[in-house]
């Protein structure tokens, strides 16, 4: 699906001492990433949390608009040389095109790492998603890019959204996120860390088996070199000295394929905000299966969160101790230039240290267009619901919130 535009000019010229092995010649210089554009219209409910400060702006549908729009654009400068003790040595920068803070992001940097092929198979070094995230098998029933209950691009429920409420002296600088926030964040192959400096290795497949290991000391911290960073404290993040490992079997048989996984990812040391020790460890299991029957595929997968809160879940009713897992199944069609999919998802969240939980599920119908090898048109509808079990707030309880959204999106890749 993606294509690729090479010019003559060398993006880094690399020498590697292994034995008297040079460079064929110096690395050349690829581009390749995709524009994403996104439309998306959600209707729900607009429930009031009645606290001692009045309602909560932004809870539900309560103060949001009906329709938004969103786009990505990611563009990854590659280069890939051969040197003459046949291994492969190549790099990949990735930068993100649409910087833009408010939105909720403000890294330029998406991916930036060397790696190294080889009859070993492959070696990564640099800032770059975790074996687990890397070969993750998800279900079968997202066909889009941008869309899906399960680990979304993109999503416009406003199901699960952070809340604050309105300013008054009894409240004043208070601010909640009700559970795991947003709908849109939940997933069964997220990970426990996003991007850090780590080594990976991938294996060589042997008969449809492989697997890959990663390990980042320093989590979720990335630290750029020339002098800008110095020392090793990085003990503020909650999760360091993280090893993540995952195996994946696929293999056709006759008349039908199986693509399946698992894997986990372990924090073996964890901190608090000031830098001191913490006493629960984050950690993270998935596994995933696709079964195809022509132009049929079934699947499911599932994921547990080991005191998710230090997952990357800030939530504010969520104990250090509290665990969540997420289950997915769906089916896909494809037919010429159509796909289409149907996903389910069901997840629950402890709160309050085991006292209570949320429970969160969705379900989403999309569908996709090939205009061509590189451009796609998408679609999908989807139901959200979040329940948050016997969370109390000033007296009262929390209300359910549910979403109905209609998105529509392109995908064009370069």
């Amino acid at each position: 699906m993606k294509g690729k535009l090479c010019a003559t000019s060398a993006l880094v010229a690399v020498g590697v001492a292994a034995g008297r092995a040079e460079a064929a010649s110096a690395l050349q210089l690829g581009i390749t990433g995709f524009y994403r554009n996104t439309i998306g219209v959600q209707w729900g409910n607009s429930p009031g949390a009645i606290t001692t400060g009045g309602t909560f702006v932004g809870y539900g549908d309560n103060h949001r608009t009906t329709a938004s729009m969103r786009q990505e654009i990611r563009i990854n400068f590659t280069g890939e040389t051969k040197l003459d003790n046949g291994i492969t040595v190549g790099v990949l920068v990735g930068l993100n095109g649409e910087n833009v803070e408010k939105s909720g992001s403000n890294e330029q940097i998406y991916n930036a790492y060397a790696y190294f092929n080889g009859t070993f198979g492959q070696i990564r070094i640099g800032e770059a998603d975790s074996a687990l995230v890397t070969n993750c098998v998800l279900d079968p029933g997202n066909v889009t890019w941008n869309f899906g209950i399960n680990s979304p691009w993109e999503s416009y429920s406003n199901v699960g959204r952070a809340a604050g409420p309105v300013a008054t002296p009894a409240t004043q600088g208070i601010g909640f996120t009700f559970g795991v926030a947003p709908v849109g964040s939940i997933g069964t192959c997220f990970g426990i860390e996003t991007r850090g400096n780590k080594f990976i290795y991938f294996s060589p497949i042997f008969d449809g088996l492989s697997f890959s290991a990663s390990f980042a000391p320093q989590g979720n911290s990335r630290f750029a070199g020339g002098g800008l960073a110095y020392g090793t404290d990085v003990t503020s993040d909650p999760v360091d000295n993280v090893l993540s490992v995952y195996a994946n079997y696929e293999h056709s048989f006759k008349g039908w394929s199986l693509t399946a996984g698992a894997g986990g990812e372990w924090s073996f040391t964890s901190h608090t905000a000031a830098g001191g020790a913490a006493p629960h460890k984050a950690a993270m299991y998935s596994a995933g299966v696709q079964v195809g029957f022509g132009p049929w595929k079934v699947g499911a997968s599932g994921a547990y969160y080991q005191s998710y809160s230090k997952d990357g879940y800030a939530a504010t009713f969520a104990g250090s101790d509290d665990d969540g897992w997420v289950v997915t199944a769906g089916g896909s069609y494809t037919v010429g230039d159509w796909a289409f999919g149907l996903q389910g998802m069901g997840s629950q969240w402890g709160e309050l240290s085991h006292t209570t939980h949320e429970t969160i599920w969705g379900i989403s119908l999309n569908g996709t267009y090939a205009l061509s090898d590189s451009i796609d048109l998408e679609g999908q509808v989807a139901f959200t619901y979040a329940d948050y079990g016997n969370v109390g707030l000033h007296g009262s309880t929390i209300p359910s919130v549910h979403g109905l959204e209609v998105d529509f999106g392109t995908n064009i890749n370069y």
